[in-house]
């Protein structure tokens, strides 16, 4: 296709919603929960609670977040609270707890209501004053084979990222899996004349929403992150993925951000680092014969 006089269009996706989790603990979503259409498996530092310096206070839990492994690891202390609009009347000091999942939650058990549990990961990125280490290591889309979107906990059978967390326990021991999933959101900078073809064109790319699989808006938001990151598993297992060329609507541009400082992420790969504030811009040749 000959795109040398098509007037400009340029494609701006950015992370609408962002969460993360460690793959066991996704079932925190609610199993309705389908708004995630692309999902980021990252290596992060090893979190754990230091069991000696847990102390109760009445409004707050405190206790030491050791953070890595071996010559690595550092420590930052946290004062919890756990007290909500939603449960007013628990009072931690009353109820047993113990650790889940080797000191990555605690989990308050006797109350009437059912046992409360503090998650260590999202109490971290919500409380700590420094970023975490955030490696992007595969990037995926989070669609069943028939393409429905699926709920987050589906997640973990998916058989590509089942072997990339084979994988990364064989080869990053000291580090841990947690999955970044990014609900994407778009909207269309285009440059247009009154050329009837033009118009075409414009309605095409308008035509479907963003949100679905085998929407190109998706197809091309993961190529762009996938051609920036170079993440080092989707290289390894060699797995397709589409680029902007290949579609027969072409975009002048796409742009694409992801705020991983709402989060307190540092994002980054093997290739690349990414900042807060950045857009990642992706400018295919179209002038070909």
């Amino acid at each position: 296709m000959n795109t040398k006089y098509m007037p400009d269009y340029g494609l701006q996706t950015w992370a609408y919603h962002l969460s993360m989790s460690y793959p066991f603990d996704l079932n925190y979503l609610s199993p309705d929960d389908r708004r995630y259409n692309i999902y980021v498996a990252t290596l992060i530092p090893k979190l754990s609670i230091d069991e000696d310096s847990v102390q109760f206070f009445e409004d707050y839990i405190r206790f030491d977040v050791i953070v890595g492994t071996g010559e690595h690891t550092s420590r930052e202390t946290l004062d919890i609270s756990i007290i909500s609009d939603e449960m007013p009347e628990f009072d931690h000091r009353k109820f047993e707890f113990d650790y889940e999942k080797p000191h990555k939650a605690m989990v308050f058990t006797g109350w009437e209501k059912g046992p409360i549990e503090l998650n260590l990961l999202h109490v971290y990125l919500e409380e700590s004053k420094y970023y975490l280490d955030t490696e992007i290591v595969y990037i995926g889309q989070a669609f069943g084979e028939n393409g429905e979107r699926l709920p987050a906990e589906e997640l973990m059978s998916d058989p590509t990222l089942q072997k990339v967390e084979e994988a990364l326990l064989r080869d990053y021991p000291e580090k841990d899996l947690a999955l970044l999933l990014l609900e994407f959101k778009s909207q269309l900078l285009e440059e247009i004349d009154s050329e009837d073809e033009d118009l075409v064109q414009l309605q095409e790319i308008t035509k479907n929403p963003p949100l679905e699989l085998n929407n190109q808006i998706i197809d091309v938001t993961e190529a762009t992150l996938i051609n920036y990151f170079k993440p080092e598993y989707n290289g390894k297992f060699n797995i397709d993925f589409p680029s902007v060329e290949e579609y027969g609507l072409h975009y002048r541009s796409v742009n694409v951000q992801v705020h991983p400082d709402i989060m307190g992420l540092k994002l980054y790969s093997k290739e690349k680092t990414y900042l807060s504030n950045e857009r990642i811009v992706y400018s295919p040749l179209l002038s070909k014969n």
